[in-house]
């Protein structure tokens, strides 16, 4: 069993392997430099944790755990469905973390996922959360079927924000980025209400309505890269 001095000290690691993976993504995240960090030696470092894979789970379900300490706190004060989509799409944009360098930083980690199964897992968790939660909120306002696709949409306008911030030096305007998001759910919602209201075909996230593009046979156009 743990003491409570053992809980301190591993969560003191913790703390400190986060620092500087954001300041120096997962390969710049060494156990010298957290030990150095916490004023602890290796061994004590590698006492807490088996392996730097095993440390950087940790850091990543603290990292997570932020993200959704944010969303509850804003979920809190949420009165509408509306207002609680952009809770959760505020806190994947926190204060003072939207930076270059930690975008970067996250970008590191997901190019170690695909080799680190525990990763990859730890990921998925995230997205079935968010989806999970967002659908939930978009399910009161619009058809479950349009709700999941648009739940979709934005995870994905999340993560390429984050992906262009790690490649653009000159500070971001996260407000911009976050109004971007919020008008792609804004035109969808509506649409999709207003059709279901109407009777009328819901259409794709693409513009061409499911009716039509089935008795044309029209296949599914093919993304280029």
């Amino acid at each position: 069993m743990k003491t409570r001095i053992e809980e301190i000290r591993r969560n003191d690691l913790i703390r400190a392997a986060y620092q500087l993976f954001l300041e120096h993504g997962v390969n710049g995240m060494t156990v010298a430099r957290i030990g150095e960090r916490v004023g602890m030696s290796h061994g004590i470092v590698n006492y807490y944790f088996r392996n730097k894979d095993d440390l950087m789970q940790a850091v990543m379900r603290h990292a997570f755990r932020q993200i959704s300490d944010d969303a509850v706190a804003r979920l809190k004060v949420a009165r509408t469905p509306r207002e609680r989509i952009e809770a959760i799409v505020r806190a994947n944009f926190l204060e003072g973390v939207f930076r270059q360098e930690t975008a970067a930083a996250w970008l590191s980690f997901y190019g170690h996922a695909p080799q680190k199964p525990e990763f990859a897992r730890l990921q998925m968790v995230y997205y079935r959360r968010l989806h999970r939660d967002l659908t939930h909120a978009l399910k009161q306002m619009i058809p479950a079927d349009q709700a999941e696709k648009i739940a979709t949409g934005v995870s994905v306008l999340i993560d390429g924000m984050w992906v262009r911030r790690a490649m653009i030096s000159s500070e971001a305007n996260v407000e911009e980025m976050i109004a971007f998001i919020e008008e792609y759910i804004d035109d969808h919602t509506r649409s999709d209400a207003a059709a279901s209201a109407a009777g009328k075909p819901r259409r794709r996230l693409n513009g061409a309505p499911a009716a039509s593009r089935k008795a044309a046979g029209a296949r599914r156009p093919t993304r280029t890269r």
